[in-house]
């Protein structure tokens, strides 16, 4: 059960004036080991949310001032709480993260980031932040990845039905937009808290109007499935987005970011990176299988000759029946030219060939085409039609999953608060 004492995320007015005051001067001892919150057993402390917030600012880009601490100072003991629900049911399920691990994710930071080895932490140190602070949030993170793919195992599953599913889904609106998106989102995860996450929602689309960069943003607060992956969601159709994030996204130029949109579960914030149109298949990657009859004419033959070529070819139009016949037909008629052209693409094929298959239905013979060759006939006994710029199967099966873990993310933290005991004390 959530027994919430003193539910006060929102540190604003007066108490955050005095809590940013105490940390950003010499305070006593004791004051800087005040407790902050109370989660089950644990406690997190004044000096635990001050390193955080100095490990924020550092690696967000934010100016180092008392107003921008004081407004991150929210989103940061939100942090700090969830960070400890995860050690505890790590610790329950005895999950354990060796330094070899964390040493791993801090040089994939670093590569991330274009960062020598190393540097990172020269630049934390430089900025008297504490190493132990980062690892502590990399270990979080760490542990909470192997609970959530425990329970991925018992949970999640992609069928070829649903693959199939999303793809008719795809297909259905070739001709209509698709958006390259990158988000932040921000879960609701108890009764009360939608004013409260909406406000600092609110608050990082100011930061990010202002100049704050999207991406450290979405590294530092978002609680969304693609924040290891930098908010990038990638390109979607409409038919894979609410009508109601659709509305506003029609709304953004390319480059801006939405003001936040409620959606299940919390609070979304969308950067519109860029916007095309889903095409259907490109007629000229289409792949036919095409069967012919060559009336092989000679260099120089007279116009009688052509002639007499285009009434032959008239007669056996009318008189050759299916893909077999073909072949046939063309064997006795000239037994040096291949009957079956085999499978090649509607682009490859000569001009006058090409504008003769481009509208021929399946089965039928072609009109008598001229080449320097002689007179052809043709006929498409196959079409294998290119799926456009579709993602293939395993792209929507990872797609699909991404959207699983996301559910059992929300979910799985949402069951970890509604049994906690938390006490906010600032």
């Amino acid at each position: 059960m959530l027994r919430l004492n003193r539910l006060k995320y929102g540190v604003r007015g007066l108490v955050a004036a005095v809590f940013i005051s105490a940390l950003t001067t010499a305070a006593p001892a004791q004051e800087i080991q005040r407790i902050a919150a109370v989660v089950n057993d644990d406690a997190v402390s004044f000096f635990d949310v001050f390193e955080r917030v100095k490990l924020v600012v550092a690696t967000s880009g934010l100016d180092e001032t008392t107003e921008v601490m004081q407004r991150i100072t929210p989103h940061v003991l939100r942090a700090l709480i969830n960070e400890h629900l995860r050690f505890q049911e790590g610790k329950r399920r005895n999950i354990t993260i060796d330094e070899e691990e964390i040493d791993q994710a801090i040089v994939d930071i670093e590569r991330g980031n274009n960062m020598p080895v190393g540097s990172f932490l020269d630049f934390l140190e430089q900025r008297n932040i504490s190493v132990e602070t980062l690892k502590t949030r990399l270990r979080s993170e760490l542990i909470w990845t192997k609970l959530v793919s425990r329970r991925l195992r018992r949970e999640v599953s992609i069928s070829d039905e649903d693959i199939d599913e999303a793809l008719e889904q795809m297909r259905e609106n070739f001709g209509k937009p698709e958006y390259l998106l990158s988000e932040i989102f921000m879960s609701v995860d108890s009764i009360g808290e939608d004013k409260r996450v909406r406000d600092d929602a609110a608050e990082l689309v100011r930061l990010i109007r202002g100049g704050t960069d999207f991406d450290s943003m979405v590294d530092q607060f978002s609680q969304g499935v693609t924040a290891n992956k930098g908010g990038s969601v990638g390109w979607v159709s409409v038919a894979q987005l609410s009508p109601r994030i659709i509305s506003v996204i029609e709304t953004l130029e390319v480059g801006q970011i939405s003001e936040p949109i409620a959606t299940g579960g919390g609070y979304l914030i969308v950067l519109l990176r860029d916007r095309r149109q889903l095409l259907g298949p490109d007629p000229g990657e289409v792949r036919l299988d095409v069967k012919q009859i060559l009336l092989t004419l000679p260099e120089g033959s007279t116009g009688e000759d052509i002639d007499a070529a285009m009434a032959l070819a008239g007669v056996i139009r009318e008189t050759v029946s299916g893909c077999d016949d073909m072949v046939s037909v063309a064997a006795e008629t000239d037994p040096s030219v291949p009957g079956d052209l085999g499978v090649m693409r509607l682009n490859q094929t000569p001009d006058a060939i090409r504008a003769a298959l481009s509208d021929l239905p399946l089965l039928t013979v072609s009109r008598p085409v001229r080449t320097a060759r002689g007179i052809h006939l043709l006929m498409i006994c196959n079409k294998i039609q290119p799926d456009s710029n579709l993602p293939d199967r395993e792209q929507i099966r990872n797609s699909l999953l991404l959207r699983q873990i996301d559910q059992v993310k929300r979910q799985y933290i949402r069951d970890l608060l509604r049994d906690a005991f938390i006490d906010i004390r600032i």
